[in-house]
């Protein structure tokens, strides 16, 4: 469907505005689902552009437009428990916590699409809908969302990430691609049981922490030896536990760790080998096994038609040599993999580096920064996304 209005102009009129949002809400993070002055701040600069959001809990949603197919816009809110240590002005007021992965853009984008597309919302041929969601680090924020409502009557949507996320896109660049973009986040933990004794005489104890690195190689062999080498999956034990003298053999050895895949019935092995694996040596080791897997976020799935409007939406607005069809997805994961379940749409990355001024840190360091000057390709990118879904995706109605 055709703006009333050139998303990069109107893009650009309000970057700055967007700046200022992305720093008062980088000074204010909080993680997990309740957020308390992130909500109060996004509510009442909602109210401020005159428009009206509903809440469930921190998360809000606000519709602008009166008639046609109604496209969604996700951002996240919520922050990290990382310690910052960029030296910016507005770094974090609040201690221990920090957005050390973009989410205060992303925000602060959704923002400058609402301040656009309220002083048009008279001449809009579809709706939009406002989405911004807490809890998306580890917290299933979406699934709150949608239980809430927030997905009901939408036909498609939409959804970006910024920061340090492919190395197949430079500074600038977006990224795009069809089908699975990223892996499902599952987590694992457990620990092997004996009984401790003096380091000089393991014969008379039964010592799990042998067992424990066994268990730690042993795991990389089933995305070495058991899935096909075209099939991505990642294997990570990444904290282990176990004794405190150099000389005691302790009862117990504990370990934690995370389990990234693409296909589902990847996923599915990678639970039971893992399961199989220790078990298998503790039995060997005259140990018991204790296990738990938590599962995580699923892989998050683009729909193919839906990342190819966006896709040349994008082209439109930044130019083809600003546009990438990535080849490969990461492994990194994301909750908006739950909104893609229920309706069709894409996610899309904008790397918003810029070395030469030492905005160079992956997304999670605590000196992970952003290029501001970038965030009105998100905003226009956004706009663009959302009239190239409606069009597409009206029809079903």
């Amino acid at each position: 469907m055709k703006l009333p209005f050139d998303c990069a102009e109107e893009a650009a009129r309000v970057l700055p505005r967007v700046v200022e949002w992305r720093r008062a809400l980088h000074r204010m993070p909080e993680a997990g689902l309740e957020l308390p002055l992130t909500s109060g701040y996004i509510e009442r600069e909602l109210r401020a552009l005159g428009l009206e959001p509903e809440r469930a809990g921190s998360a809000l949603r606000a519709d602008i437009g009166s008639t046609g197919p109604l496209v969604a816009i996700r951002a996240d809110t919520d922050a990290l428990p990382v310690e910052e240590a960029t030296g910016l002005e507005f770094a974090s007021a609040r201690p221990g916590f920090m957005h050390a992965c973009g989410h205060d853009a992303h925000a602060a984008a959704l923002l400058g699409v609402a301040a656009v597309l309220v002083a048009h919302r008279n001449e809009l041929p579809f709706r939009v809908r406002l989405v911004f969601q807490p809890g998306e680090e580890g917290f299933f924020g979406a699934l709150g969302v949608i239980e809430a409502g927030f997905l009901d009557g939408v036909d498609a949507i939409v959804g970006a990430h910024v920061g340090d996320l492919s190395e197949e896109i430079a500074p600038g660049q977006a990224g795009f691609l069809a089908g699975p973009m990223m892996a499902a986040s599952d987590r694992f933990e457990g620990r092997f049981v004996g009984s401790g004794g003096h380091g000089s005489a393991p014969h008379r104890a039964r010592d799990p922490v042998p067992a424990l690195a066994r268990f730690i190689l042993d795991s990389q062999e089933i995305a070495a030896r058991e899935l096909a080498a075209t099939d991505s999956c990642v294997v990570s034990v990444c904290s282990v536990s176990a004794g405190e003298a150099h000389n005691v053999i302790p009862d117990s050895a504990s370990f934690r760790g995370t389990a990234r895949t693409l296909r589902p019935d990847s996923r599915t092995l990678v639970e039971r080998r893992l399961a199989g694996i220790g078990a298998g040596i503790a039995a060997t080791h005259n140990l018991a096994f204790e296990w738990s897997w938590l599962g995580g976020y699923p892989p998050l799935v683009n729909d193919e038609r839906a990342t190819r409007a966006v896709m040349e939406a994008a082209a439109g607005i930044l130019g083809k040599d600003s546009v990438v069809a990535l080849r490969h997805p990461i492994m990194g994961g994301e909750d908006f993999a739950y909104y893609l379940e229920r309706v069709p749409g894409c996610f899309w990355f904008l790397d918003t580096q810029a070395p030469a001024r030492g905005i160079d840190k992956p997304n999670h360091n605590p000196r992970f920064d952003v290029d501001e000057s970038l965030l009105g390709r998100v905003v226009s990118v956004n706009l663009a996304a959302a009239a190239a879904l409606a069009g597409e995706f009206g029809k079903r109605r």
